[in-house]
Formats: C-alpha cells, sequence, structure tokens
C-alpha cells in the first residue's frame, strides 16, 4: 500500500510541478520500469490521478496529462474560488485563537520562502508549498473535510498553469503583499472583504496568462 501511494503521489508531484508536460502521454512501459512495479498499481495510481483531473484516459489510447486551456483555467480558477471563498467563510466565522496563530505562523513562513523563491527549483518548490499551506490554514477552521478536500485538489489543478507563467511573470514581493492583505482581513474578521479578495486572488493566474499572450496556438503543439 505504501508503495502504491508513492507512485501516485510522485506522478501527482511531476504533473503538478510540470516536470511531465502537459498534453503528453502517460506509457505504462516508461513507467513501470520507472517505478519496478507491475502494471496494476501503476493503472490504480492513474485513475485515481484521474479522478482528481490530473490525469485523463483516451479510449484504446491511453493516460495523458490534460492539455492546457484558457478556457480549462478559467473553469478551475472560478470553481476553486466558489469553493474557498465558502470555506473561507466558514473558517473566519469559526476560527479560534489557535486558528489564528496557525494563520500567522504560515504567513510568516510564507514570507520567509518568498525571498529564495526564484533561485532554483528547490526554494521554488519550497515557496509553492508555504503558499499552498497558507491557504489551507486560512480555510483550517471551515469544519468541512469536503471543502477542504476539493480546494486541495483545485489547488494542484491551479498550481499546473502557475508553474507555466510564475517565474518570468510572478514578483514574489507584490504576491506577499496581497496574501498580506486577504490575511489581514481574515484575522480581522472582515468575512465580506476577505471573500472579495479571494475572488480576485483566483484570478490572477488567468490575467498574467492573457497578459503574456501564452494562448497562442503556436504554444499548442499536441505530443503525439
Amino acid at each position: 500500500m505504501a508503495k502504491r501511494r508513492s507512485i501516485e503521489s510522485e506522478m501527482r508531484d511531476d504533473i503538478v510541478r510540470g516536470r511531465i508536460s502537459a498534453d503528453s502521454w502517460l506509457r505504462m512501459e516508461d513507467l513501470k520500469g520507472r517505478f519496478d512495479v507491475g502494471f496494476s498499481p501503476i493503472r490504480e495510481a492513474l485513475s485515481r490521478l484521474a479522478a482528481e483531473g490530473l490525469v485523463e484516459l483516451e479510449p484504446n489510447r491511453g493516460f495523458r496529462v490534460p492539455a492546457l486551456s484558457r478556457d480549462d483555467l478559467a473553469d478551475i480558477a472560478v470553481t476553486r474560488a466558489a469553493i474557498e471563498t465558502a470555506a473561507l467563510r466558514r473558517s473566519i466565522e469559526r476560527g479560534d485563537h489557535d486558528w489564528e496563530v496557525g494563520v500567522v505562523s504560515a504567513m510568516h513562513r510564507y514570507r520567509l520562502k518568498s525571498e529564495t523563491a526564484f533561485e532554483d527549483e528547490d526554494t521554488l518548490r519550497a515557496w509553492e508549498e508555504a503558499h499552498e499551506a497558507l491557504h489551507a490554514s486560512l480555510i483550517a477552521a471551515c469544519a468541512s473535510p469536503r471543502l477542504i478536500a476539493t480546494q486541495k485538489r483545485l489547488q494542484d489543478q491551479h498550481t499546473r498553469y502557475r508553474r507555466v507563467i510564475v517565474t518570468p511573470h510572478v514578483s514574489a514581493h507584490a504576491h506577499v503583499e496581497e496574501h498580506e492583505r486577504l490575511v489581514a482581513l481574515a484575522l480581522a474578521r472582515k468575512v465580506d472583504e476577505a471573500v472579495v479578495a479571494i475572488e480576485r486572488h483566483m484570478m490572477i493566474t488567468v490575467d498574467a496568462l492573457d497578459a503574456a499572450d501564452f494562448w497562442q496556438p503556436a504554444n499548442f503543439a499536441r505530443q503525439d
């Protein structure tokens, strides 16, 4: 069981962090050699990742990483905003002192990791993990495991797109300032303002890729 979780976790991480390119095939023979296991655990891991929206099955062809598209990204952003605002509203209303401490601690860690975010792959990964942990801390008091689990799945899907744009186009300093405003609103229990801030925040990657003219056909040569 631990081995199977490791296969799923490693493949998820490779897809989310962009080490396996969008629209590329996940060939069973290659994965079998990489993980030194039979086809069954690989197929099970791919099926679970498909349920998370990180892999898709094409009949009679096999599994592949989903292609990137503006419509898909916009749908992820809108859906994540709906889930995260609902969770944030409940979390602000229910959060106690321990929740506040968790949010402040997560913000501090995110601020520190932002200082070295773009030095190399390891620091970028640490920054991303701190960013994910900060969002998780904000909704941690929502008392809904399903909201939390759904937010995590959507965040992973979102990260695939942010990886495309983050290094050349994102200012870590500006990103920190935006999160500090969001944290301040949450801790001040300004629910409506915090919800508006989250909704706006979810569109950052869409806006950045639009501004970079990313959606040109030349960026999407199919990998068959």
